[in-house]
């Protein structure tokens, strides 16, 4: 190349595509420079942040020359809150870059040709659709702030008035939420002080029975006025049916997994997903899209074909979504889960639902296929394990099962491609991949993949 990039930098740059993660890719003299805040098609003047001697990355500072692609974003908070960072991009193209990424992983990462590729299953709707959004809260001059901590800048929170991403019913509880914070005088938690009592806010609502859950996490302390605090609350927000306060005293600044009071009505609520009655807990673990859910996991069915007679495995089962999904259309369903909580949540959701051929067991999964019954092999498995993938020695234990058919349920394509990778060279052959839209706005993918054996 003929010159050498460095930090600061001020760059005119045309922006061709769009990389794994969403920054827009542009190239000086062959040198490829990672653009946040581009979309495909942007002539952009960009400044250099992090100079690396393969690449670059940049933030664009003007757009000189707007993309066909590009749209005006939706959000009052588009660009200083650092999330749905892909609303200035059309979502039809949203969706095809979404696609191309499924693809280009499994034939870039997993070497793997000759699959399938199905069309992608647009997210619907596009705004409002989360079910589960945690708040922080922050001091400002005059009061306090609650909403999202700035990107790269963990000690400020910007104070959000209306986010897009959940119902309108919620984000006036987190409003009404602020101003009680605000009216005590108590100050917001600083992480580097570890002074102050408020800290989060974690806010779930159902999809399909309106149910609410406030869960309000502070530093160890009684909240002021509780008990008038709970009651107006539940007052003016009747879909409140858990208000829990829970209590963080430790360095961690994490929202959940804190032991809890309950302040008004009960320790959960209920969600209906393809039909199932789901009683969820604070600490459960839901698709935070329930509407795509559904779709997702109907793929998943789809693809698994169960006819009635099968025997499955559900490993990494969670409260038992899929396994009890699976329940109608085959033998029986073993899930297999390493948290004990979430375990006994799905076998009270299988009781809910009364359903009695899906079992639960508690466990890592390879400690766990390692002591199964030989002669008890699954006609099916079905894996959706978290964000880093199945460990290459739990993949091992999955492959030696010898099941003819493998569903693979993905939130991130990049591990499922290295999976499949593996899956391949255990003797499985890649024969359908379907990718579908949970989090429109953000460069975040789902997939679904179907193996067969030999």
């Amino acid at each position: 190349m003929s010159r050498t990039l460095k930090k600061s930098d001020e760059l005119e740059l045309r922006v061709t595509s769009l990389a794994y993660g969403g920054k827009g890719v542009a190239r000086v003299d062959g040198f490829v420079v990672f653009v946040e805040g581009a979309v495909p098609g942007d002539f952009v003047r960009a400044r250099v942040t992090k100079a690396k001697p393969s690449y670059a990355e940049a933030r664009t500072l003007e757009v000189i020359d707007a993309s066909a692609r590009r749209t005006a974003p939706e959000c009052r908070h588009f660009g200083a809150c650092g999330g749905c960072s892909w609303q200035t991009l059309a979502y039809p193209d949203q969706l095809s870059w979404k696609q191309r990424q499924v693809s280009d992983c499994l034939e870039h990462i997993g070497g793997l040709t000759g699959f399938v590729m199905d069309e992608p299953l647009g997210a619907e709707p596009l705004w409002r659709y989360r079910n589960k959004v945690e708040f922080s809260f922050a001091d400002r001059d005059g009061g306090i702030s609650l909403g999202f901590h700035l990107p790269g800048e963990w000690r400020h929170v910007l104070d959000i008035e209306d986010c897009l991403l959940h119902s309108r019913y919620t984000n006036d509880i987190r409003n009404h939420i602020r101003q009680y914070a605000a009216s005590t005088g108590l100050g917001a938690w600083d992480q580097r002080s570890r002074q102050g009592f408020w800290r989060h806010l974690v806010l779930r609502e159902s999809a399909h029975t309106g149910e609410v859950m406030v869960n309000l996490v502070t530093a160890p302390g009684d909240l002021p006025d509780g008990g008038s605090f709970a009651a107006g609350l539940v007052e003016r927000f009747p879909r409140v049916v858990a208000l829990l306060h829970s209590i963080n005293d430790t360095a961690s600044s994490t929202a959940g997994g804190h032991p809890f009071t309950v302040l008004a009505g009960r320790d959960h609520f209920f969600e209906e997903l393809c039909g199932l009655g789901l009683m969820v807990p604070p600490s459960s673990f839901l698709q935070t899209n329930t509407v795509m859910a559904e779709r997702l996991y109907r793929r998943a069915l789809e693809y698994a074909g169960p006819s009635g007679y099968e025997l499955v495995f559900d490993l990494y089962s969670g409260i038992g979504s899929i396994a009890l999904l699976m329940a109608g259309s085959c033998r029986e369903v073993w899930g297999v889960e390493i948290g004990e909580e979430a375990v006994a949540q799905a076998r009270t959701n299988a009781g809910l639902n009364g359903i009695d051929n899906a079992h639960f067991t508690a466990g890592k999964v390879r400690a766990v296929l390692k002591e199964a019954d030989p002669g008890n092999r699954p006609d099916l498995v079905v894996l959706d394990p978290p964000r880093a993938g199945a460990g290459k020695k739990e993949l091992q234990r999955i492959i030696e099962l010898g099941a003819p058919r493998i569903t693979y349920v993905s939130c991130n394509p990049a591990t499922m491609a290295g999976n499949a990778a593996q899956l391949a060279d255990g003797g499985y052959r890649l024969a359908r991949v379907g990718a579908v839209d949970m989090f429109p706005h953000t460069p975040h993918i789902e997939a679904v993949s179907f193996f067969e054996k030999g």
